[in-house]
């Protein structure tokens, strides 16, 4: 079966997107996905399946596992009990490229993520030595997080308890050149979400005609290209209005709407409530 592409969103303010889902609130599931960001995921407990390009291997007490960009993969979280915890670290090509690598002293942290192409399971000993960082994340702030980031990716690289699950194996045979075209309309989306954008100005940006790029937005995403922009917008407006620095009016212009009665119904659809209750809440 051909993975469906997952657009990662990193928030406005942090080169890093890390979540953290209790058994209440487990991750959404996304079924079998890939995406071209890092992604390291620590399971405190409880029984489950990975599910890596072609290998299936079970897990009987939580799990710590590193991949690399473009690993086709399925969730990895259960509900067995109500003290697990899933924490999921995810990160882009750009933030190692950029940040880490033009640090000599990251150069061990740099080794470490391109060995993650063949994704390393970790064993439970360096589990359980980093499971307090793991679990520290949901009290700490932006700046926290990155530091304790980089603190457990030290620690990882420095680790001999792990294996690579795929070695030298043939990836899926997930076409290199959709996996590019898909990234280039979600910077494009990411960079002007703000202005006026069709199908046809993608299309064109990737080389397509309209209709051929709607059939490939759909195949690769499972959803319409207006379906994800507005999504993707909503949840834009949602970081802004966030960070409480702006009116409802101004985010709904900055975000690419010009019809507040469109703007609601988009809001309400997407996070199942209006633009004003959603920002009485986060005010009281």
């Amino acid at each position: 079966m051909k993975p469906i592409y997952e657009n990662i969103e990193v928030g406005m303010n942090s080169s890093l997107k890390i979540a953290t889902y209790v058994h209440s609130d487990t991750c959404e599931l996304t079924s079998w996905h890939v995406h071209p960001e890092y992604e390291l995921v620590y399971v405190k407990n409880g029984k489950g399946t990975l599910r890596i390009d072609s290998k299936t291997l079970a897990y009987d007490d939580g799990t710590l596992i590193f991949l690399g960009p473009n690993i086709p993969h399925a969730d990895f979280g259960n509900k067995d009990y109500r003290d697990n915890l899933e924490v999921v670290i995810q990160f882009r090509k750009d933030f190692v490229e950029e940040k880490l690598g033009v640090f000599q002293e990251f150069k061990a942290i740099s080794k470490l993520i391109q060995r993650s192409g063949s994704a390393l399971l970790y064993g439970n000993e360096t589990k359980e030595q980093l499971s307090v960082s793991f679990e520290r994340f949901g009290k700490l702030n932006n700046t926290e997080q990155l530091i304790n980031v980089l603190a457990i990716l030290e620690k990882l690289s420095k680790s001999t308890d792990f294996h690579a699950i795929l070695g030298n194996t043939k990836l899926s045979n997930f076409k290199n050149d959709e996996i590019k075209r898909l990234e280039l309309v979600f910077e494009y989306v990411n960079e002007n979400y703000g202005d006026t954008i069709g199908s046809k100005v993608l299309a064109d940006h990737v080389g397509l005609t309209t209709n051929s790029f709607c059939r490939f937005f759909k195949k690769m995403t499972h959803q319409s290209f207006i379906q994800f922009v507005n999504e993707f917008r909503i949840r834009k407006a949602k970081e802004l209005l966030d960070e409480n620095m702006q009116s409802i009016a101004e985010v709904m212009y900055n975000c690419g709407y010009n019809d507040p009665s469109y703007f609601t119904r988009q809001f309400k659809k997407y996070l199942g409530q209006t633009p004003t209750a959603y920002l009485a809440k986060i005010s009281a």
